[in-house]
């Protein structure tokens, strides 16, 4: 009896892979369980199939068909999230891409899109705070960590700036939280992982200018770091991605340039986990799903959890145009002036877009309408959806977990591309 109980819960836990209510609020109950079941995938579909097998030798039909149900479920996902997706590649950089990747950079890539574990790297000299530049809205002093190429290891000249999600009203620098950080470096790129002012403290616009001051910064500090200015690339998750885009896609546009500052905020390229292209889109889509239809104590139980995504206590719309100074309809060209979408051209730098279709906050169809939208201007951009993942899949459990390996597997393609 304890083992078919066992069992049944462990199908339910696997089955949430598979959920994607439409109402923002269940959506919000789901996010964890549901993230850590796509993590779990691999670990899933063994438990599943010990049960079916369990249940068979025990002639226990619900035993073994809720095992071999949650096994199926949880296999099929693992598969689906890691199978080649290279074509996006040949589309985008040509189908011989592959031998563009230097030859002694080559070696250095993971050959396999998943593995059990994620094992750990030697890492290079770590420089904790330093201090790239001065916030534009606050006046305070914009800090950053970043991690060089262990000793021995040839420089590749690539940098990469990453920026934190959070809802632009929370988060911070921890460039020990990925072990992907430890692959690229190991690969000879420099990681940069920056601080940048938050709401209430700083604008939309206050933020975009933060990154574009720790690009200047990396440039000019090139040489200490074994850095070739020209290789820069931005990437960012979630609120931090839809800064690196309007970022990427504005070189040394005047709005967005920091002030009293020179120089070129050009990139080499971009890459955006999950990352809002159209602030429109995005205020309107959630206003619509995250609509209360549950008794009022469980809705505030969920605004409270969804607090830890957005970083605000109301609502998520009010959240976004809180930050936003307004609805789209009170300053439509503030949200047309901070949307990716609108600098679509063919100067864009190679984009890498990486995104499930289960996303509690932003739509895949936004995403991918951006996608086409620098197909059609020929701009070269990879697509990777990510089947029923969702918000943050690349956080949880990343050395265990098929989408956040596989995500980091295109990405050190991407970066080898930048060299």
């Amino acid at each position: 009896m304890f083992t078919r109980l066992i069992s049944l819960i462990t199908t339910l836990f696997t089955s949430l892979i598979l959920l994607h209510p439409q109402d923002g609020a269940l959506q919000g109950l789901l996010w964890g369980p549901k993230l850590f079941a796509s993590a779990l995938s691999p670990q899933l579909a063994l438990l599943g199939g010990l049960f079916g097998v369990i249940g068979f030798k025990r002639r226990d039909w619900l035993l073994s068909a809720a095992g071999l149900f949650g096994a199926t479920v949880a296999a099929k996902h693992a598969l689906e999230v890691t199978k080649p997706r290279e074509a996006g590649f040949a589309g985008a950089f040509g189908p011989d891409w592959e031998s563009r990747i230097p030859d002694s950079l080559r070696p250095r890539l993971r050959p396999y899109r998943w593995r059990p574990y994620y094992r750990r790297r030697p890492q290079g000299p770590l420089h904790l705070d330093v201090i790239y530049g001065t916030s534009t809205d606050a006046g305070r002093p914009l800090k950053a960590d970043l991690l060089q190429p262990p000793p021995g290891v040839p420089h590749t000249g690539v940098a990469m700036i990453f920026v934190h999600g959070g809802g632009w009203w929370y988060g911070r620098k921890n460039i020990r939280k990925f072990p992907y950080f430890q692959r690229l470096v190991a690969q000879g790129h420099v990681v940069m992982d920056i601080d940048y002012t938050l709401a209430p403290r700083s604008s939309i616009l206050g933020m975009v200018k933060d990154v574009k001051q720790a690009i200047l910064w990396l440039k000019q500090q090139a040489d200490t770091f074994g850095v070739n200015p020209a290789r820069v690339v931005l990437t960012g998750q979630s609120a931090g991605a839809q800064l690196t885009l309007l970022a990427a896609y504005t070189p040394n546009h005047p709005t967005f340039q920091p002030v009293g500052l020179e120089g070129d905020t050009s990139v080499r390229g971009v890459i955006s986990y999950y990352g809002p292209t159209d602030m429109v889109a995005l205020y309107h889509d959630i206003q619509t799903r995250f609509v209360p239809l549950f008794p009022n104590r469980l809705v505030e139980l969920v605004h409270r959890l969804l607090e830890l995504v957005t970083g605000h206590g109301d609502t998520l719309a009010s959240g976004l145009s809180s930050v936003m100074g307004g609805s789209p309809d009170e300053m439509p060209d503030l949200y047309h002036l901070l949307s990716p979408t609108s600098y679509v051209s063919a100067n864009c730098p190679p984009t890498l877009l990486l995104q499930g279709t289960h996303d509690l906050l932003v739509d895949h169809r936004q995403v991918e309408r951006l996608y086409q939208m620098l197909r059609q201007a020929r701009a070269p951009v990879v697509y990777i959806p990510f089947p029923n993942c969702g918000h943050t899949f690349e956080s949880i459990l990343p050395r265990i977990s098929p989408p956040a390996q596989t995500a980091a597997y295109y990405m050190e393609r991407f970066l080898a591309l930048m060299v």
